[in-house]
């Protein structure tokens, strides 16, 4: 069985669903966790409204790849 870890977390779930059709496009699976009480409680508490991106443990670095990738394009 394979081992789902977490990749990053965003601040909302908007960011979660763009980084999620990123990894999808590079055909990696991934699942958002916690994006219900994120919409329920966004900033209300602090630090408990993230989104958790998901990926399996033999996707983990092509998928930092794929965020790193969108970080720099976001940057520039």
């Amino acid at each position: 069985m394979d081992k789902i870890v977490r990749l990053t977390t965003c601040n909302n779930s908007y960011e979660a669903h763009i980084l999620q059709g990123a990894l999808q496009a590079e055909g990696i699976t991934s699942v958002l966790h916690n994006e219900n009480m994120s919409n329920l409680y966004f900033n209300v508490i602090s630090g408990f409204s993230g989104v958790d991106v998901l990926v399996y443990e033999d996707d983990l670095q092509r998928a930092r790849e794929v965020l790193e990738m969108g970080k720099t394009t976001v940057d520039d």
